[in-house]
């Protein structure tokens, strides 16, 4: 089974899109864990009719930011890997089926790299992206369009830092790719167009650096010496 973990808030208008992405997958064994992080507006009322699928299921709780909702939903899965889609974007139909053709015993991380991004219906852009790990050093741009995790990984490093204003992904990153070094497993990589993710005019666009220098600096000056230590 496939735990697929959505993370919401004031979603209403977008997340049934999202959901019935993932209903119209090939591939069925799936379970999806939708974890609204205390909206405001009518996405509960917009997600309850979906809750008839069994293999749906839905948690609201207090506010606290993406990281702790990602979090929350990781503990309800049930799946031996785990992956995460925002509740404004679109997964196709062979998306589970083509990651789960790759995942092999030994597979720790799965990462469906390719990325298509569209504002309102719009291609803005193809990115196919990498991610690679080379012996001893690591070379790593982490630009995944999705990443399938063992939980039992996910486990061990404690899961996203709940404490982080930005740069969530990044900092998941690094310390999965420490903890895959301790095991038997590997990375596999899959270069094929598997989701669409929606950006929507009138959002605003964050400087993600920005932020994590300003909420974080600690946190980013040991990104630095560890960039230093594995890269020069």
């Amino acid at each position: 089974m496939i735990s697929i973990i959505t993370p919401t808030y004031n979603r209403e208008v977008l997340v049934q899109t999202t959901i019935k992405s993932i209903q119209a997958q090939t591939y069925t064994d799936w379970e999806l864990i939708i974890v609204d992080d205390g909206s405001t507006d009518n996405t509960e009322a917009a997600i309850k009719p979906f809750l008839s699928d069994t293999r749906i299921s839905y948690v609201k709780k207090a506010n606290s930011g993406q990281a702790a909702s990602l979090n929350v939903g990781v503990g309800y899965a049930k799946g031996k890997f785990i992956t995460f889609l925002d509740s404004d974007d679109e997964a196709y139909p062979e998306w589970l089926a083509t990651v789960t053709r790759e995942i092999k015993e030994d597979t720790g991380i799965a990462c469906s790299c390719a990325i298509r991004k569209f504002m309102d219906g719009t291609e803005l852009q193809e990115d196919l992206g990498e991610f690679h790990l080379f012996g001893e050093k690591m070379m790593l741009k982490f630009t995944c369009g999705s990443l399938f995790i063992r939980k039992e990984l996910f486990d061990a490093i404690g899961g996203y830092d709940a404490e982080l204003r930005a740069n969530i992904q990044t900092d998941l990153g690094y310390r999965l790719i420490d903890q895959l070094r301790k095991t038997k497993y590997q990375i596999v990589t899959i270069r094929k167009y598997l989701i669409q993710i929606n950006i929507h005019a009138g959002e605003r666009i964050r400087e993600y650096l920005l932020k994590a220098i300003k909420h974080n600096p600690t946190r980013l000056l040991n990104y630095f010496r560890i960039f230093k230590y594995r890269f020069m």
